[in-house]
């Protein structure tokens, strides 16, 4: 016997599937327990109340602290007496770990700290939310510290309600980054502080040509307070010194030939550099950073280093060590793509391994001699524009079809031979935009692989039809939440 919880806990034990109806006196009384300890897991499962009254709850709704239609009504009456209930701060279980023990008699929640208690109140939205109570205990806490979507928004932009639509979906399936790409050759995406021509200028187009935009200060701190009230932290990302095509029509003197350029609309990669010595160059570079340091309430940044094809190995080496250094000195940690690895770079700093076609031994080298940690996202599992297939009208085919089974059937340790397993703290599910223009085309190139790729993150144990089964129950409810999804034919839909 199983239950559909995506991902799956790493222990779980199935008494009863079925049960009585969820109590609205039991979740309250969960809630209180909850509250003084673990706020947003309190406030979590105060959502869950209503949702669940009017019958099929929409869970993400739950999360965004919506009331469906019908909220407000009462939960069916049962005659037997209320579980009793207890909710535990326990400091002996990992981080983000929590036991769960559902039965008639008792419901009993542990947890390590208080994003414990928050993924155990989602453990047991899944379980509950089709309207019955089972009877089931599990043990849980993630293989990976580091469990992160990415979203890009310079191809093209995504509204502020769109991001926290999907920082939702992140959060139900247990991520706890959301790293948004806000700068691209083709658009600049968020208000820097003393720059107002990265926005009146970089962020007037796409990769079609059309309107571009971008966040205001105010939209990026509402996102990132959006996704801690979700236990999501928020990781920006400004690429350098590649990848800046857009900054450079804002501001032509930190282009290697200080001449004007017109935006670009295309999706070519490469093409660009920022002049790496100039003092203007590094002028704004100082106020970009200065700014996201001041406006990011996470520990770290995101400063790109990719597909810098202009550049010569030790020239690029230079500019992505005097990077680190400003990064450090404005107190923030570092997060650059994997072709950083090789330069001397802050303590902490973690690298993005993408390109799954490369030896790794110089990644390892940088693992063994320098305090770097590695976070796994191979682009032939990992990213989820690519299409399901390769006729799928959505998506590139450049890594190759990403399937839902791509999505599962991988190890992030064995992606990096020779990377201390210790060394790969995390899992990154990217979702780049050169076809993507809508909320609907993001989720449905996330749904169904982004749950698969939370197993993977989260470390559930490996069961192709368990996976399948739990996918066909949350299609049920992503259809109940309004979300386009792809209905891929090996999973067997209700």
């Amino acid at each position: 016997m199983t239950l559909p919880l995506l991902p799956a806990p790493r222990h779980l034990t199935v008494i009863d599937p079925g049960g009585p109806p969820p109590r609205r006196e039991t979740l309250d009384a969960l809630a209180l327990a909850l509250a003084p300890w673990a706020p947003r897991a309190s406030r979590l499962t105060s959502g869950l109340t209503s949702g669940l009254a009017s019958g099929l709850a929409s869970g993400l709704a739950s999360q965004r602290g919506a009331e469906p239609d019908g909220a407000g009504a009462a939960l069916p009456p049962v005659a037997s007496a209320p579980p009793a209930v207890t909710a535990t701060l326990d400091p002996t279980l990992a981080s983000e770990g929590y036991e769960l023990s559902i039965d008639p008699a008792a419901w009993d929640l542990r947890a390590g700290d208080e994003a414990g208690a928050y993924r155990a109140v989602q453990t047991l939205h899944q379980a509950v939310r089709d309207g019955s109570v089972p009877t089931f205990s599990c043990s849980d806490a993630p293989a990976y510290p580091v469990r992160g979507v990415m979203i890009d928004v310079a191809r093209h932009f995504f509204p502020v309600a769109s991001i926290e639509r999907i920082i939702d979906l992140a959060s139900a399936y247990r991520f706890n980054e959301l790293h948004l790409h806000l700068s691209d050759d083709q658009g600049w995406r968020l208000e820097i502080a003393g720059r107002p021509l990265l926005t009146a200028l970089g962020a007037s187009n796409d990769a079609d040509g059309g309107a571009g935009g971008f966040f205001t200060r105010d939209d990026y701190r509402h996102l990132q307070e959006y996704a801690l009230e979700r236990h999501v932290v928020v990781v920006p990302e400004i690429d350098l010194p590649g990848h800046t095509h857009a900054a450079q029509v804002a501001y032509p003197e930190v282009s290697p030939d200080g001449a004007p350029r017109e935006p670009y609309a295309g999706i070519e990669v490469g093409f660009s550099s920022v002049h790496l010595t100039s003092p203007a160059t590094w002028a704004l570079v100082e106020d970009v950073v200065a700014s996201l340091a001041r406006d990011t309430l996470g520990d770290y940044l995101h400063l790109g280093g990719d597909e810098t094809l202009t550049l010569g190995r030790a020239e690029y080496l230079t500019f992505m060590e005097r990077l680190g250094e400003v990064v450090a000195r404005h107190g923030k940690k570092l997060a650059l793509w994997q072709e950083a690895a090789g330069a001397a770079l802050p303590a902490g700093t973690r690298l993005q391994y993408w390109t799954w076609e490369i030896e790794t031994a110089h990644l390892a080298e940088a693992a063994r001699t320098q305090d770097v940690r590695f976070v796994a996202s191979p682009a032939n599992h990992a990213y989820l524009d690519q299409k399901y297939t390769d006729d799928f009208p959505l998506g590139l085919t450049w890594a190759g079809a990403v399937s839902i089974r791509d999505a599962y059937a991988w190890d992030p340790v064995d992606e990096l031979p020779g990377v201390p397993a210790e060394a790969v703290v995390g899992v990154e599910a990217c979702l780049w935009s050169e076809t993507l223009r809508t909320l609907d085309d993001l989720t449905t190139m996330l749904l169904p692989r982004l749950p698969a790729l939370a197993e993977v993150a989260w470390g559930s144990p490996k069961n192709v039809d368990r996976l399948a089964a739990s996918l066909a129950r949350h299609g049920r409810w992503w259809d109940a939440a309004g979300l386009v999804f792809h209905r891929d034919p090996s999973i067997g839909w209700h």
